[in-house]
């Protein structure tokens, strides 16, 4: 296999203009009258400018990434709201960015973390099982928890408004540009 894959995958999903996001609410007002072939809206990188390109990997060193972001085309259909990266059981999983910690608990059985990094983002782990308590405050790169058994490495996903799914790769790579070849 090509080494290369699992980087290029990761780039070509953070590679859009615009962020399609899984809604089940309204999109924020800027991305009202734009249109989507299924149930996700659009939002455009300038609402996100301050965000993108800004956070750290979970996992410390990039690793590969094992299922790629794939909203659902409605509120309760099937996809997968965020990204799993190949990282062993046992493993450190850190803060992506400095924040408060929003959630630490069990979702349908599975340890989770999630982290409010500002009024617009929220990132959330699992399974990860973490000593941390609800509002307290986290740093960039922080470890925040220990990746626990029960899924095929580390599963993290991002949120805008608390309501969207968006790519957590774009916060990360942030928007990439192609340049010519010559």
């Amino acid at each position: 296999m090509n080494k290369s894959r699992p980087v290029f995958t990761a780039l070509f999903a953070a590679l859009t203009a615009t962020l399609l996001v899984a809604a089940t609410g309204s999109a924020p007002s800027s991305a009202q009258n734009s249109s989507t072939a299924y149930f996700g809206q659009t939002v455009t990188l300038a609402e996100l400018s301050g965000e993108i390109g800004r956070y750290q990997w979970p996992s410390g060193p990039p690793v590969r990434v094992s299922r790629p972001f794939n909203p659902p085309s409605s509120p309760w259909g099937s996809g997968h709201r965020g990204v799993d990266l190949d990282i062993p059981t046992g493993s450190e999983v850190y803060s992506m960015q400095a924040g408060t910690v929003f959630f630490v608990g069990t979702i349908a059985g599975t340890p989770a973390i999630s982290i409010k990094h500002s009024a617009l983002i929220r990132t959330t782990y699992t399974p990860v099982k973490s000593d941390l308590t609800v509002g307290s405050p986290v740093s960039a790169g922080q470890k925040i928890g220990i990746l626990q058994a029960g899924h095929p490495g580390l599963h993290f996903g991002a949120k805008i408004d608390d309501r969207h799914y968006i790519n957590p790769l774009l916060l990360i790579l942030g928007p990439v540009r192609l340049l010519p070849t010559s």
